[in-house]
């Protein structure tokens, strides 16, 4: 009913809201506005450095609409001209003040694959002069990624709008913020990181394969010490996965409850082993050594996936049902890549 739901008002947002526009880049581009409302912590260090090399550029203007939570490293970290925060569900009538408060957009970008109702009300009200979207049925949208960047990561898509507005030569570097120790109370210095948890169930390791994984990665490495990363949400599951495997070098970070915290962690990790969530993108940003696990539907391409790097290993979990499925991967293969890893840190 939700789903039916949404469809019905999406076609009426695009009977009352959208118009057809003229393909491909319109005019000067000064002022750039990002939506990312969806508060996604991941993909904001996937595209991180989208806001630095926008600077490279002469006459930029860089506004972001974006949650609370993630208003301050959009301001302190990746050097954004204007923040706006917009709390989850904002109303109509939050979207018009908004779009009333900003001043004329040459660039509105927005990569969401699917435009609700409401992110058509405030591109009609904010009328851009150009939208980019990966939502390519809308006739609003004049910049059309969905089938033009279909074979590209997430954060290749960025890249191609900065070779879209004239920069070729793009420092993909993410922006990690340098983060103090704060309340971590674990040493985790050296230490090899397990983060079993997504963002939702699907995305996450059961507990007997995370007591499996820590049993199988404990004999295989007997002199090496790893580190479960967990939330306040999630503590209490990793410590009965900790207490369930047959491994004595395997703890608990504590102290852990932030994503400043997990930061700190992953800087001083000396690898790092994740589900598919915003700590791969962490790592990758670090340039730590990375087992990335990432659910499998067929052969359907995940955008999703880090940058290849010789420091990164992804392993798939196949995922035969709609939703994803963390544990159909091998312990074994899991150990294989950290054996492949450690040996290049040495």
């Amino acid at each position: 009913m939700q789903l039916l739901r949404d469809r019905i008002r999406r076609a009426l947002g695009i009977i009352f809201f959208d118009k057809k526009t003229p393909l491909g880049l319109q005019g000067d581009i000064s002022h750039i506005l990002v939506i990312r409302w969806d508060a996604k912590i991941g993909d904001s260090f996937a595209s991180s450095f989208f806001f630095r090399e926008l600077k490279k550029l002469p006459n930029k203007f860089i506004t972001v609409i974006t949650s609370p939570a993630l208003a301050p490293l959009y301001r302190e970290a990746f050097g954004v001209d204007n923040v706006i925060e917009v709390t989850k569900r904002p109303s109509y009538k939050t979207l018009f003040d908004i779009a009333l408060s900003i001043p004329h957009v040459d660039l509105a970008i927005h990569l969401t694959e699917g435009m609700k109702m409401k992110d058509l009300y405030f591109l009609y009200k904010l009328s851009p002069t150009n939208i980019a979207s990966l939502d390519d049925n809308v006739a609003r949208v004049n910049i059309k990624l969905s089938d033009t960047t279909k074979d590209m990561l997430f954060q290749e898509k960025y890249t191609y709008l900065l070779n879209m507005l004239g920069l070729m030569d793009v420092d993909t570097t993410y922006i990690i913020p340098d983060v103090a120790r704060d309340k971590v109370i674990s040493g985790c210095d050296n230490s090899i990181v397990i983060n079993p948890f997504g963002s939702t169930r699907y995305k996450s390791m059961s507990q007997g394969k995370v007591t499996e994984l820590l049993t199988v990665l404990g004999q295989c490495f007997p002199t090496r010490h790893f580190a479960l990363l967990s939330s306040p949400a999630t503590r209490e599951d990793a410590q009965k996965m900790i207490n369930c495997c047959g491994a004595n070098n395997v703890a608990l970070l504590e102290g852990v409850n932030t994503i400043e915290d997990a930061i700190y962690c992953i800087r001083a990790a000396n690898v790092v082993i994740s589900v598919d969530t915003a700590i791969v993108h962490i790592a990758a940003g670090l340039k730590k050594p990375l087992i990335a696990i990432y659910p499998l539907h067929g052969n359907e391409f995940n955008q999703w996936l880090p940058s290849p790097s010789p420091l990164t290993k992804v392993i798939f979990s196949h995922s035969p049902g709609i939703n994803a499925d963390m544990n159909n991967v091998e312990s074994h293969a899991i150990s294989d890549a950290l054996s492949m890893l450690l040996s290049i840190e040495q």
